[in-house]
């Protein structure tokens, strides 16, 4: 978003207020240790690459597509063609010293070096995955100057603190196509995660096609998944950018897609289909009491753990994905299981006590039981949501925590005690639509975890985008550059927390982001052509730019939250074209806007205040031209009142500013204007009312989930 940020509002300012020095650094994630030195690395014409031995595939892949990148950047024409093996030239200007090839998994050493001066890069990494690691972080370094591209000499000593730093994408509720994905891992690669963890089946759909049971895709896709084909080739394109793509198929719940396909595997009949678990549009006087007791009392389709047939079809299944899905860990779900079904089915029942089974809790238990050991036959460990957890399963089995909880999180410890290891995801749920800054802020390890113990029971963390509101369209915008922040999280030292460096190099990560790897700017500004068939979409943007979605599960659920309100009802096909599916959930201008008014308020600086004022001016007046837009758009006309509300804001700032007006007035109308509409919020209100009442308030340090 930078690039539209500097093309649509320029805060000179403050752009020059937040820029260090001529070498401030922009790296993502900061890494363990940085010196800076004097002096500059300039690229010319014969600038080569030299890669000592062992040289992998995947380094000198890696190798050659930092040279192509580098020569876009930079513009200059380098003399090597395509760097292999056999160019091992220890004077080269980069040499590139790797101890040894690895595979992509958990737990290998991504340790790195780099040496910069004037005349020379040294990069040294323990294994070819540090190696690329190390890469990334060469190429945030370049820079421009008036005299050239350059690296600043530096000498860095990084390494990750968490093994497991991963990106969940749900493509079942809304199939996610093939393109997306490589598009993620190229970015996951950029900010140094290593692990994709693919919700592959949910109610809605199973998205990978089987050969040994046809029908899934066939009856439980709606024509959407992937073909082994494609899963084999993403499979090595995460592999060779050193990241491990773990596949889930949820279980014994969250399986409609798979019943549609084989009922007999139910605990109930029912004539199944892809669809959403609950039909609230049946409940009357819905509200989230009535919506929280139909999802704890009603039975919803789950398998049937009773019948030794369930366990041989998914040792068949099992046996199936595994050989397309060849790393180390198999995602079970096990989550949101009510039980209900189980309890109604005297077959069940019979069953339980047969077994000595107490309750639903032992009877899920069990079966998580069955399916690892199901799982250890194809060398696979499996993972579970955090409902998995029972004393009774094994302990090999990890579980991914996702619920919120204290600082002190005493089910994360009790997991730990009990052996199993924990990857940590509450927190970092993207679906919330939380800025960047509050996941940033999340620690992984709860506060009465021991550093012993959080070294050996907790992975890591994963980022995690459901895709309720989610299609192929906008989650690039849901998920960057917000999983960037995470990333550092999760690589960086646990003090690296400081929120205004994290935005000045988020926002300079997200142009590299969209330069390299994903199309969320694209995106963005192809949804909103389609309001304007493609016209001058500049007051468009002015409006979105500035809004952002509302906060938590107040979209998802905003029939049951907002009863007699207007909601748009979204299915299987919804189109996710409207200005909610479109804004971002950090607004940069509204972000550069915040730190221009915090300047003037500090200061009184008469720069800051005529560039304040002059932005308050292009926001008053974009209603003239978003209304002359407007005459020939019928979804702008929806959202006029949008614009409306904007200009009113401005010139409520204006006023202000001019000593204008009545303060507790101008006070209750920005008050007026913190409720939703369109469900989208405008961003810029707090800052507006400290031009008001000469206080800003400090960042919100949470929200609520509903």
């Amino acid at each position: 978003m930078r690039s539209i940020f500097i093309t649509m509002v320029v805060f000179t300012g403050i752009l020059s207020a937040t820029a260090q020095s001529p070498d401030s650094l922009y790296l993502m994630p900061q890494p363990q240790s940085v010196k800076i030195n004097k002096g500059r690395f300039f690229f010319t014409p014969q600038f080569t690459i030299g890669v000592g031995s062992p040289a992998s595939t995947k380094i000198t892949a890696a190798v050659n597509r930092f040279y192509l990148q580098l020569g876009k950047r930079t513009g200059i024409y380098f003399p090597q063609e395509y760097i292999t093996a056999t160019d091992n030239n220890a004077n080269a200007q980069l040499s590139v010293i790797v101890g040894k090839a690895v595979l992509a998994q958990i737990g290998i050493d991504e340790s790195y070096s780099l040496n910069i001066s004037p005349t020379k890069i040294t990069l040294k990494a323990a294994t070819d995955i540090g190696a690329m690691r190390a890469l990334e972080t060469l190429y945030q370094l370049v820079a421009p100057s008036g005299t050239g591209y350059y690296c600043p000499t530096v000498e860095i000593s990084d390494a990750p603190r968490f093994k497991w730093r991963g990106l969940m994408i749900d493509v079942a509720r809304h199939f996610i196509p093939f393109e997306v994905l490589k598009r993620n891992i190229d970015a996951m690669a950029i900010v140094k995660m290593n692990v994709l963890h693919l919700h592959l089946s949910d109610d809605e759909g199973f998205r990978v096609e089987s050969k040994v049971y046809p029908r899934l895709q066939q009856k439980g896709s709606n024509g959407f998944y992937y073909t082994q084909d494609q899963i084999k080739e993403l499979v090595d394109y995460a592999h060779d950018r050193g990241i491990i793509i773990v596949p889930e198929f949820d279980l014994p719940g969250h399986c409609t897609s798979i019943l549609a396909a084989y009922p007999s595997l139910a605990s109930y009949p029912s004539n199944y289909k892809p669809a959403k678990r609950y039909n609230l549009d049946t409940v009357k006087n819905l509200n989230l009491m009535s919506a929280m007791k139909l999802i704890g009392e009603t039975a919803t389709p789950t398998i049937n753990p009773a019948k030794e047939a369930t366990y041989v079809f998914f040792d068949n299944l099992f046996k199936e994905m595994s050989s397309l899905f060849p790393d180390a860990y198999l995602h079970i779900g096990a989550d949101e299981n009510n039980g209900v079904a189980w309890k109604q089915n005297p077959e069940i029942a019979t069953f339980m006590t047969k077994k000595g089974i107490k309750n639903t809790d032992e009877l899920q238990a069990y079966f998580v039981k069955r399916l690892h050991d199901i799982a250890q036959k194809y060398s696979k460990r499996i993972i579970g949501w955090e409902e998995a957890y029972n004393t009774a399963i094994p302990q090999d089995v990890i579980v991914q925590k996702c619920k919120p909880a204290a600082a002190t999180d005493t089910l994360v410890k009790a997991m730990i005690a009990h052996n199993n290891q924990v990857i940590v995801s509450a927190g970092y749920y993207l679906d919330m639509y939380f800025p960047a800054y509050i996941h940033y802020l999340i620690e992984p390890v709860p506060a009465n975890v021991s550093s012993p113990d959080a070294d050996k029971g907790i992975l890591g963390s994963e980022a995690a985008m459901w895709s309720e509101s989610v299609n192929g369209d906008n989650e690039e915008i849901r998920v960057w550059p917000r999983a960037a922040a995470i990333a550092e999280r999760l690589w960086s030292a646990a003090g690296v927390k400081d929120l205004d460096d994290l935005y000045r190099r988020l926002w300079m990560l997200d142009f590299e982001l969209n330069d390299r790897a994903i199309e969320e700017n694209t995106n963005y500004v192809k949804i909103m052509a389609r309001w304007v068939n493609d016209e001058d979409l500049t007051p468009v943007r002015t409006l979105a730019n500035v809004y952002t979605q509302v906060k938590g599960y107040k979209r998802l659920m905003g029939a049951m939250l907002s009863p007699g309100e207007e909601h748009p009802k979204t299915n299987l096909s919804s189109p996710m074209v409207n200005i909610a599916d479109a804004v971002h959930t950090d607004s940069e201008t509204g972000w550069y806007f915040r730190k221009l008014v915090a300047s003037y308020l500090d200061k009184h600086n008469e720069a800051d205040l005529e560039q304040i004022k002059s932005q308050l001016q292009r926001w008053q007046n974009n209603k003239t031209r978003f209304n002359a837009l407007a005459i020939n758009s019928p979804y702008l006309q929806q959202i006029r009142d949008l614009s409306d509300q904007l200009s009113a804001a401005a010139a409520i700032g204006l006023q202000a500013l001019n000593n204008e007006g009545k303060r507790d007035d101008q006070l209750k109308q920005l008050q007026l204007m913190e409720k939703p509409l369109h469900e989208v919020l405008l961003a810029i209100l707090p800052e507006i009312e400290a031009l008001v009442n000469g206080k800003l308030k400090p960042l919100p340090a949470s929200y609520p989930m509903f």
